[in-house]
């Protein structure tokens, strides 16, 4: 029993392809041990499958006449899961073979609205998060499904409707998911490097590949591309093409299905940015990486979005700095988001927004200079940027550095910076009482 042997039957041919990415997340390992004598019914299996315990129990089967003719299993499989990598179940199955024992179909029991994956789907594009439980909610297999579910609106919004590819997996797989016939195909992979490799693989087999991804992978790999393939982020194809209507959902993904718009604790990040309240240093997290490198990716045209950039930059030196010290020297090639810091810094001061100030200082000459941003009294700072030394001015005419050091508590003035972002209806994500006006232009 697999979901390879499901794909090869008559069943899934009628099938919409969300219900197809739900069947290929089925616990199909757990299914394809479950012993169905009927002398072990109502009788708890105990199977393990990846360091994750499963309790399955055939409560009954029934012989179902034309024009099925077949046995069908009800099955309850329950597991208190491994967080992250293997999700809790506590759900029933149906199961059908042919009279003589062959595997012919099998179906999750509950209907539709009350699955897993539905409910999460609903809460995730309908930004309904208060009735979402955590626990169930933030595992790969949710992560997974939605994640196919937001490329498949991005494709159709940007490219229209295209067939679904019949051979598409949400994992792995050669195929395309979308295509119009051999003029585009279009795939996606989680990370680039994965994007990478599939359009080189799949380049030539149609005029036009192209390869999405949604977060950037954190090590040097072969970025080469043949001719008539190409890779695109997520986030840059959601800010050219779409006017950025994805990006909170992005993000979500992104921070592995982490809940947003955390407004209870805006006031306390606001102290700590500031150096008012102290904080010891907070461990940046892949979250925090994946969120910063797509938010640099991002066209700069308002003060909360300079501020959400200029966040990421802070992020991203203390990521790699940390990353170094490990001895991970590679890491150095994310240096280039210091071109963007750059492009962003001149913008802010061409533009002269209320309460920004940018400048530069001689700190150190042997490491050229410091170039600040000024933001409502929070100050970014960054070495090595490029255009640092057209900032620099007389002593007497560039203010004085606040003194405090945002790099030890890089993901807090990250989460402070995105909760400061407006929201696609215009409202913010936050409590508005806390944000004066200035800082919303």
């Amino acid at each position: 029993m697999s979901f390879e042997n499901w794909l090869r039957s008559q069943d899934h041919r009628d099938k919409s392809k969300e219900e197809r990415w739900s069947r290929e997340l089925y616990p199909w390992p757990v299914l394809a041990q479950v012993d169905c004598d009927e002398r072990l019914f109502k009788r708890v299996q105990n199977i393990a499958v990846d360091d994750a315990d499963f309790d399955v129990t055939v409560l009954w089967r029934k012989l179902q006449g034309p024009p099925h003719n077949s046995f069908k299993y009800r099955l309850r499989i329950e597991s208190d899961g491994l967080g992250w990598q293997s999700r809790r179940y506590s759900d029933n199955f149906d199961l059908c073979s042919t009279p003589d024992g062959m595997f012919k179909t099998v179906f999750h029991a509950k209907k539709k609205k009350e699955q897993l994956l539905e409910r999460a789907y609903c809460a995730f594009f309908d930004s309904r998060w208060q009735g979402v439980d955590s626990d169930r909610f933030r595992n790969l297999d949710v992560s997974r499904y939605l994640a196919a579910s937001l490329v498949d609106k991005m494709v159709e919004a940007v490219w229209g409707q295209l067939d679904y590819y019949p051979s598409a997996r949400l994992v792995g797989g050669a195929s395309p998911m979308f295509a119009s016939g051999e003029d585009l195909w279009i795939g996606y992979r989680f990370y680039s490097e994965g994007a990478h490799a599939w359009a080189r693989k799949c380049a030539g087999q149609a005029t036009r590949v192209v390869s999405l991804y949604f977060a950037r992978t954190k090590y040097q790999f072969k970025t080469d591309l043949p001719e008539g393939a190409e890779v695109m982020s997520i986030t840059d194809l959601d800010a050219m093409r779409l006017d950025g209507r994805y990006e909170d959902l992005i993000r979500v993904i992104l921070r592995g299905l982490e809940r947003p718009n955390r407004v209870d604790g805006l006031t306390d990040l606001d102290s700590i940015v500031r150096g008012q309240t102290p904080s010891s240093t907070v461990t940046v997290t892949d979250a925090d990486v994946h969120e910063a490198l797509a938010a640099l990716e991002r066209p700069c045209a308002s003060k909360a979005e300079l501020r959400y950039q200029l966040a990421a930059g802070v992020l991203l030196n203390r990521w790699i700095e940390d990353e170094r010290r490990r001895g991970h020297i590679k890491r150095k090639k994310f240096y280039a988001f210091k071109e963007t810091i750059c492009h962003v810094s001149e913008w802010a001061s061409e533009s002269g927004l209320a309460g920004v100030s940018v400048w530069a200082e001689e700190v150190d000459k042997s490491k050229g200079p410091v170039l600040y941003v000024r933001m409502d009294g929070v100050d970014f700072s960054y070495h090595a940027i490029p255009c640092a030394r057209d900032f620099l001015a007389p002593e007497s005419g560039t203010p004085t550095w606040s003194g405090v050091r945002l790099k030890p508590i890089a993901p807090l003035v990250l989460e402070w910076a995105r909760l400061r972002l407006p929201c696609r209806d215009g409202e913010l994500s936050r409590n508005a009482s806390t944000i004066t006006q200035t800082e919303r232009e």
